[in-house]
């Protein structure tokens, strides 16, 4: 089965590196507008933008802090304003680039932080782009964890609070928005060999967390991309409010 994007119009938040990049450059790829959103991988996103529009597909890139409402609001108008309408939001922007403590020694400075850059984002998008999203055939989809489900590992107490936030609020969202035809639905990724993963998992650790996986390896960016365009495409639109976990059996265990 092909996907074809051809004419619809995607924002993918974070979309120049790791994940977010092979998103959007699978989006491009099946045709899609892509507008590939940044906050500091300037170059990544403009490297992204020239692979898409190699192919079939345009994009451009946009610089936008997710957690702020003002470059929400504007990445939204510019996606509109060059191509048209919205079709597709994908929330992907997100870290986890927070000290591992346990609760009685974290600070509420990095819980705030964690929960603005992994909640209150999504939140902002959706709120941005709902009202424009196409009837019948919109799209949400965010980005989670796996984490979100666990709670992750110790010390992970913010992040994973995060992610179980945009799971529950996925639900909310698509009970909303199922009069419109608008499904809202979320992907949670298990161990996917992206930069974030390496540089906070000493390798050792990181070799045990493959271990544990039934598959015996550890994901890779197109992996998430594949499901991603699959909800976003027609052959998904009778899915909402899901969460569909990609992760080689890891979260069976």
């Amino acid at each position: 089965m092909k996907l074809d994007f051809t004419g619809r119009t995607v924002i993918v938040t974070g979309g120049g590196t790791g994940i977010g990049r092979a998103l959007s450059i699978a989006f491009g790829a099946a045709g899609a507008n892509v507008v590939v959103n940044y906050s500091r991988s300037e170059n990544e996103a403009n490297e992204t933008v020239a692979e898409i529009e190699s192919g079939p597909g345009r994009a451009l890139a946009c610089r936008a802090d997710v957690r702020v409402w003002d470059d929400v609001r504007a990445m939204v108008d510019l996606a509109i304003g060059e191509f048209g309408g919205l079709d597709v939001l994908v929330n992907n922007a997100g870290n986890v680039n927070q000290p591992k403590l346990p609760v009685a020694e974290l600070s509420l400075d990095v819980w705030n932080d964690t929960l603005e850059l992994n909640l209150t984002s999504v939140f902002l998008c959706c709120k941005a782009a709902i009202p424009h999203l196409s009837d019948q055939d919109g799209r949400i989809i965010s980005i989670t964890s796996m984490s979100g489900h666990t709670g992750g590992g110790v010390g992970g107490s913010p992040y994973g609070a995060a992610k179980a936030g945009v799971i529950t609020m996925t639900r909310c969202m698509a009970r909303e928005l199922a009069p419109r035809g608008i499904t809202v639905n979320t992907v949670a990724p298990g161990i996917i060999d992206t930069r974030i993963h390496h540089r906070y998992t000493p390798p050792e650790q990181y070799r045990q967390l493959i271990d544990l996986i039934p598959l015996g390896h550890d994901g890779k960016p197109e992996d998430i991309a594949g499901i991603t365009l699959l909800l976003a495409s027609p052959a998904g639109g009778f899915i909402t409010g899901e969460t569909v976990h990609v992760n080689g059996g890891h979260l069976m265990l």
